[in-house]
């Protein structure tokens, strides 16, 4: 336990040096002006807290990371705004509940938000196809825009 600490820790630090923007030299002074030492390695479970108490006050945030959702497995933002507006302009019926039901044959889903990138890929796909039929190119600006850029 105490040593999963140490290591959970030791990455809070390390994304701290980072995101504070410290060089290396800068690093081991900060480490040494707050713990004595300049390795978090040589430090102890309550020398590395008072490490992150000292990161916190210098501006450093825990809690500030943000997640990307495909970095949680989740399709991009760019996947999902891909997605509505190409069926914006090739569905006959664009409503909602159809664009649901659409997702959720191709994908076996229940909503966009829950696609994963690779199943994101697949509707883009059965996308492109009903593009092209509907008389659209899939490749040009007039499929998720309405209008050609040139």
């Amino acid at each position: 336990m105490g040593n999963e600490r140490h290591k959970k820790l030791t990455q809070l630090v390390h994304v701290g040096k980072t995101k504070m923007g410290l060089t290396d030299e800068a690093y081991r002074a900060f480490l040494g002006g707050v713990a004595g030492r300049d390795s978090c390695a040589d430090m102890t479970v309550r020398q590395l807290e008072s490490v992150l108490r000292a990161m916190r006050k210098h501006g450093f945030d825990t809690q500030a990371r943000r997640v990307r959702p495909d970095e949680k497995g989740m399709a991009t933002l760019a996947q999902l705004e891909y997605i509505k507006g190409m069926w914006a302009k090739c569905a006959r019926n664009k409503s909602d509940a159809a664009l649901l039901a659409f997702v959720n044959r191709i994908a076996k889903v229940r909503s966009p938000r829950f696609l994963t990138p690779e199943t994101a890929r697949r509707v883009i796909l059965a996308l492109r196809d009903m593009t092209a039929k509907a008389g659209l190119d899939p490749d040009t600006s007039e499929a998720t825009h309405g209008k050609t850029i040139e």
